[in-house]
């Protein structure tokens, strides 16, 4: 299993708002760019103490999708609940499920996911470039499309020259429901992402909402410490004011979780930022 940051901080940051996001929008077809397995067994370490395991602790989360559905399936005994497994226990049978990936393992444990839940017949898998299959003219989007993009870095070109922001891009100008995922281990790029979303915002007259998480100690160039990723965010578009609503709130809760962490006895708290350009 080459994945080895589940449970981490970047998974709580996308996972926690995903899974009350699919429960209010309840998308009819379901797409993930780089879906990886299903579930995880995991160890605790320094990165999934501070991940997973320390927001765990928070109270004020204790009825959220995302701890209910950690908890049913086992978190409680290391077993980490991956997003394709996140969105099949959220959607059931009522959305159909387009998992890609360039792991043919990963993809076979989210089939044999899908087979545990008996929804082996709701799902595709594609092996292969994502960006290249979603770009693709016969790869057709509208309003009843749910796309979640986790590339970390979305400005990666694939051999044709193309990114993960160019199918950011085609979700939103079709009015998909869209949510990426991105990373950035300096201020500078999450300076980069930032602008281009920004510019993203304008060519596509669209309102784009973001919302960032970061280490307080992460300069213009560097980052001392790296409890699994330095900063993350997510940005979206075409979601209702209910789901944005709810990732404000989550981004609150879990900025005042982290706001006296420590990683390795290193002080490790977070800022965050929502911004809608």
């Amino acid at each position: 299993m080459p994945y080895n940051h589940a449970g981490e901080i970047g998974d709580v940051w996308k996972h926690l708002p995903l899974c009350d996001i699919l429960t209010i929008e309840k998308p009819i077809r379901y797409h993930e760019s780089n879906s990886a397995y299903s579930g995880y067994t995991i160890t605790s370490n320094p990165k999934t103490d501070y991940g997973i395991f320390h927001l765990l602790e928070e109270k004020a989360l204790k009825d959220s999708r995302y701890f209910e559905i950690l908890k049913r399936n086992g978190i409680d005994n290391k077993y980490y609940t991956g997003s394709p497994g996140l969105a099949m226990d959220i959607l059931s049978d009522k959305s159909n499920y387009y998992f890609h990936d360039i792991e043919f393992d990963a993809l076979s444990d989210v089939i044999l996911g899908a087979k545990k839940r008996g929804l082996e017949a709701c799902v595709k898998t594609f092996c292969g470039d994502s960006v290249q299959a979603f770009l693709n003219k016969e790869y057709i989007l509208d309003k009843n499309d749910f796309v979640f993009l986790d590339p970390y870095t979305p400005f990666d070109n694939n051999v044709e020259g193309f990114k993960f922001f160019d199918i950011f891009e085609k979700s939103i100008s079709v009015g998909a429901m869209t949510l990426l995922w991105y990373g950035y281990d300096e201020l500078e790029g999450k300076n980069r992402i930032s602008n281009y979303i920004k510019k993203t915002a304008t060519k596509l007259n669209a309102e784009i909402w973001c919302f960032d998480v970061w280490l307080k100690c992460m300069t213009d160039i560097d980052c001392r410490i790296n409890p699994g990723v330095p900063g993350c965010g997510l940005a979206c578009a075409n979601l209702s004011k209910e789901s944005i609503n709810k990732l404000g709130k989550y981004l609150n809760i879990v900025g005042e979780h982290y706001s006296n962490a420590t990683y390795c006895t290193n002080e490790a708290s977070l800022l965050t930022e929502s911004i809608k350009y």
